[in-house]
């Protein structure tokens, strides 16, 4: 990307403000040294991974870059052949492999948010065995260690053997009678490398041996001892044959780091490239900025957008200090060229820096201080001229100065391009000012530039209102408070106010009612309709707020009544759910009862009747219950109704009879002899129907259809086998069969035992016997009716018949 004068738009005081986000020397050297990608799909990788890096802090916080250091130096001085890196060097190359290897591990981590950046990590060169060699070869100061090599080690414990000779054998001599007198003090020291002991300067003839120094006070000298002189030399050769062994060592691991130079590079290099992108997440989180949509022939669309520079200024500020106001800057494809207008110091020249160095932070792959939905589009030049250059050495007028800078822009600019020109027609006559910035205006737009311009001129303003490539923006003033209010306002020009802007920053009263008196007619009718039409934007704009507002309150209140149905909805098919498992488990429970209740009953025939019959009548409410429940959970609760006068009967079941008393919610329904208890819900009038005879007693039950003469209990246990048994008898008896046939197979016999206990005493049941051979045998049972239950004409008879003569007692 091409540049020109990006330094007006503040670019390397925001390189400046990244680098303090780098984890290394060598990020922070490439944040200071940024640049601009120049294709489409490296913008928009760079953006993708600052996403991708911002969410590894967020799930793994940020990179151990701890210990990683600056190795571009050690490197280039390891890079001569014959070079020698000293220990320090080593060690610190050391804790960079160290710490590479942690930051590795950190790229393993954060794999399932941000898979890109931990292939990056994955694909740099690993050296853990030049690592190792480093830690064992050498202590964190720099200094060999005695695993370094075998004969290393072997003369280091020469020389303290020896040390611990000369120590002893000099110490002995102090106590020598002839060197006593002699002494200065009573101690053992080392100069340059040998045993030596302080003797008087004015003794020193008393003590044989070599002088290695004075005290500065010339008081004492230090004296090797005659005696010691063998075994100091000792001692100095073999300290040279360890600083030997050292070289010798330190070359080594120098050469087996130039050995592998390369890829140490690409190594650091690595590292540096994902520093940066880390830098430039951690300030996009600092900055609370989201990532753009940067397109080809897109729009320039930013939306609350804040300076970054004027946000950092922020973050230092006293809790006091005001907040930086975001502005919507829109320049569409469509019509790509932008006139600002409005009062002085309303903040015109901040939105075009804002824009520019926006546009400059996506292209280098940075996030921007703006709303998600945010776009870019595609840009290979940035053309700015903002400020004054005039220079007195170079003759340069401020006009001439603006002349030489638009010629510049006008040989490069192009699609595109971006043109940022501030104050527009300035310095000049205004006519002639406002002439050539029309013409500019048209030259770059017929050229297919994106351009953002300045003024104050209300030509350049009316020129912008009939191009149909140009819209007009305004920054607002707030005419209550006389201030602008920082914010851009689209559609229309807006006036200088510089009279009241003047007037504010306190210039004398009497001037500005001269000024005043000096404006020009036309120009005060040119700022009264700009001022009348900005007035008349603000009330539309309050308008369609306030109608947006209604719009999303009726919208919400739609989506809260769909809720709501589909709450009622879901809360009523549960409702029904627990009546139908209700109504199955009161079923389940019924046919239990009345399986205990014939178990029991084996003694007295008349008992056994009348409780099976009560049983039964119980069993038969159940299934009124089981039927019914599904409905009664869909509709609404009724409230309680008024016993029905005359004759009722029970829902469900056709029993008939009458009301006879209430008692607990509870009616007792009377039929001849035969009494029932029931809830009031469950009984309804009797509408129409014959009389029933004078003096007989009743029950009338439903006509079943297209019941079968056979029922299959195979597979069933004998539970379920006994529920099938009783609800097919009870079928079977208003179908009007005369003979059923029950086929429950031969197998144990637990199933046909089960069978013939449900039938025995049955009241429905005449006899039963087991099948004949050729009709099943003992795998079915035959059985009989109950004649007064039913009856092949009675069967055949439509609607509810009647079955006589069967009394239930009290």
């Amino acid at each position: 990307m091409a540049l020109i004068h990006d330094d007006l738009l503040g670019w390397q005081p925001f390189r400046d403000l990244l680098a303090r986000f780098a984890g290394t020397p060598s990020g922070r050297d490439r944040a200071r040294e940024l640049m601009l990608h120049p294709a489409l799909h490296a913008v928009q990788t760079a953006l993708q991974e600052t996403t991708e890096a911002r969410r590894a802090l967020t799930a793994e916080g940020s990179p151990p870059w701890d210990g990683a250091g600056d190795a571009r130096p050690i490197l280039a001085e390891a890079a001569p052949p014959g070079a020698v890196l000293d220990g320090p060097a080593l060690v610190a190359l050391g804790r960079g492999l160290a710490a590479a290897a942690r930051l590795r591990a950190y790229g393993q981590r954060i794999r399932p948010v941000a898979p890109r950046l931990a292939g990056a990590w994955a694909a740099l060169p690993e050296f853990p065995d030049l690592a190792a060699l480093l830690h064992d070869a050498l202590d964190p100061d720099g200094r060999l260690t005695d695993r370094a090599s075998p004969r290393l080690r072997a003369l280091r414990r020469q020389i303290a053997t020896l040390r611990a000779d000369l120590q002893a054998r000099v110490e002995r001599l102090l106590d020598h009678p002839a060197v006593q007198p002699a002494l200065q003090e009573r101690y053992v020291t080392v100069r340059n490398g040998r045993y030596v002991i302080p003797v008087r300067d004015d003794a020193r003839r008393g003590v044989r041996g070599i002088i290695h120094d004075r005290s500065q006070s010339g008081a004492t000298v230090f004296v090797e001892p005659e005696e010691t002189i063998p075994l100091n030399n000792e001692l100095t050769r073999v300290c040279l044959e360890e600083r030997d062994e050292e070289l010798r060592l330190l070359a080594e691991l120098t050469d087996g780091v130039r050995r592998i130079l390369p890829a140490l590079r690409e190594l650091v290099e690595g590292l540096g490239d994902l520093d940066l992108v880390f830098a430039r997440a951690t300030l996009a989180e600092r900055l609370d900025a989201a990532e753009p949509e940067v397109t080809v022939n897109g729009d320039l669309d930013l939306r609350a957008a804040r300076h970054p520079l004027l946000v950092a200024q922020r973050w230092g500020a006293a809790s006091g200090a005001g907040a930086v106001i975001p502005i919507d800057l829109r320049v569409p494809a469509d019509r790509p060229g932008l006139v600002l207008s409005g009062p002085n110091a309303g903040g015109k020249t901040v939105a075009l820096e804002t824009a520019g160095l926006l546009v400059l932070m996506a292209h280098a792959g940075c996030h921007i201080p703006a709303a998600p939905g945010s776009r870019v589009p595609f840009t290979e030049r940035v053309l700015t001229v903002i400020g004054d250059e005039q220079s007195l050495a170079q003759d340069l007028s401020t006009f001439s100065s603006f002349v030489r800078q638009v010629r510049e822009i006008l040989t490069v600019a192009g699609p595109a391009s971006l043109v940022l020109l501030d104050e527009l027609g300035a310095g000049t006559d205004p006519t002639e000012g406002a002439a050539l910035g029309a013409a500019l205006l048209e030259a770059l737009l017929d050229r297919g530039a994106r351009i953002v311009v300045t003024t104050h001129l209300e030509p350049l303003k009316v020129f912008a209102q009939v191009e149909p490539r140009l819209q007009n923006a305004t920054v607002a003033f707030d005419a209550e408070r006389l201030e602008p209010t920082f914010r851009l306002e689209y559609g229309h020009p807006g006036p200088s106010h510089a009279l009241t802007i003047a007037e504010r920053l306190g210039l004398p009263a009497e001037v500005i009612a001269r000024a005043r008196l000096h404006v020009g007619e036309e120009s005060r009718r040119i700022e009264t309709l700009l001022a009348a039409l900005e007035a008349r934007t603000r009330d539309a704009e309050a308008r369609a707020t306030e109608a947006a507002r209604r719009e999303a309150e009726a919208t919400a209140a739609l989506a809260g009544a769909r809720v709501a149905a589909d709450r009622a909805q879901t809360d009523a098919r549960d409702l029904r759910r627990a009546a139908e498992e209700q109504a199955q488990i009161l079923l389940a429970n019924a046919r239990r009862q009345v399986g205990q209740e014939l178990d029991r009953l084996k003694v007295d025939e008349a008992g056994r009747r009348r409780a099976a019959q009560e049983a039964y009548r119980r069993l038969r409410v159940a299934e009124a219950t089981l039927q019914s429940a599904p409905a009664a959970a869909d509709e609404p609760t009724e409230p309680a109704a008024a016993i029905p006068p005359g004759e009722v009967q029970l829902r469900g079941l056709g029993l008939r009879g009458r009301v006879v008393a209430e008692a607990d919610g509870l009616v007792t329904v009377q039929a001849g002899s035969f009494t029932v208890k029931v809830s009031r819900s469950e009984i309804e009038p009797v509408t129409g129907g014959r009389p029933k005879p004078a003096g007989s007693t009743a029950v009338s039950l439903p006509a079943r259809e297209n019941v079968p003469r056979e029922l299959h209990l195979l597979g069933l246990t004998s539970d379920e086998a006994r529920a099938a048994v009783e609800k097919f008898l009870d079928d079977a008896v208003l179908a009007g069969h005369r003979e059923i046939r029950l086929i429950h197979g031969k197998g144990t016999g637990a199933l046909r035992r089960a069978v013939e206990a449900c039938l025995r005493g049955h009241p429905l049941v005449a006899s039963s016997r087991l099948a004949e051979p050729a009709a099943g045998g003992a795998g079915a049972t035959v059985v009989t009716l109950d004649e007064g239950a039913t009856g092949e004409d009675r069967a055949r008879r439509p609607g509810p018949r009647a079955v006589q003569g069967r009394r239930a007692t009290r």
